[in-house]
């Protein structure tokens, strides 16, 4: 009888184990289709462009993140730069990426300006509330014909513009997406010239941490964007990646990295 219950204590404990293994390899690949969903809506490149090149990296802190980024298509000559970060991490955060890529694409067939853009998509994000969600986002709208660049936004990481080998900090300001209800958006045009590099990343690379607790910051951020001002887009994205992984060293990566360059030929 003594054998018998301890026999029945490691049957079952067998079969619980079997249980939890199957879950989790149900749960690994939901995850791997969730990824795969989710860099299918991010774009895998820039757009061609006859006075400008840019490029974009992704870094995901997890398997799957809530940075979002997109070029959209506004006519002739003309082309959005977008890059959000939602509140949160992991699956439920990319979940809400893709909800506000969706309403943002649906909103960009009117050609919206940048700041009427985040107004409406802020608009939209009331009606769709969710409890402590909201969404940071900047929205450029870059012009290749006179090589100007609108600018609007919402709570995300300023872009930093380099000219002349000198940086300076593009001062677009505004509350997040869903916070606040009947909010208006700042609107700014940046005049650029050949040689001129454009950054936008998002706050993944500032707050990133070395192993003693110092962040990244806006500094050395500048500092490598006009050091690297002569090479290619995708060079200078590579740079700064590359950097930001040496400067964290081992650190383990706590948000989303993103990285797009535009560069003025």
């Amino acid at each position: 009888t003594t054998l018998a219950a301890q026999v029945a204590i490691a049957i079952e404990n067998a079969r619980l184990y079997q249980a939890v293994r199957t879950q989790e390899a149900q749960l690994e690949r939901d995850i791997a289709m969730a990824r795969e969903v989710q860099l299918r809506l991010l774009p895998a490149s820039a757009p061609e462009m006859a006075n400008a090149e840019m490029a974009m990296r992704f870094l995901p802190a997890r398997t799957i993140g809530g940075d979002l980024y997109d070029f959209v298509d506004y006519g002739p000559g003309r082309t959005a730069i977008v890059l959000g970060d939602v509140s949160g991490k992991a699956a439920p955060a990319a979940l809400f990426a893709a909800l506000v890529s969706g309403i943002m694409r649906s909103a960009a067939q009117h050609r919206p300006e940048p700041a009427a853009m985040l107004a409406q998509l802020n608009d939209a994000m009331q009606e769709r509330k969710l409890e402590s969600q909201y969404v940071t986002m900047l929205f450029a709208l870059w012009n290749d014909e006179s090589r100007t660049l609108q600018v609007a936004n919402s709570g995300a990481v300023q872009p930093v513009f380099c000219h002349s080998e000198q940086s300076e900090t593009v001062r677009a300001e505004g509350f997040p997406l869903g916070m606040f209800p009947d909010v208006s958006y700042d609107e700014l045009t940046l005049a650029t010239e050949p040689g001129d590099v454009v950054l936008f990343v998002s706050d993944g690379i500032l707050d990133a941490e070395n192993a003693e607790g110092e962040m990244y910051g806006s500094e050395r951020l500048a500092s490598i964007l006009c050091s690297r001002r002569e090479q290619p887009a995708q060079e200078i994205a590579d740079a700064i990646l590359s950097d930001v992984s040496r400067f964290q060293g081992e650190q383990e990566r706590f948000d989303d990295e993103t990285i797009i360059v535009l560069k003025v030929r």
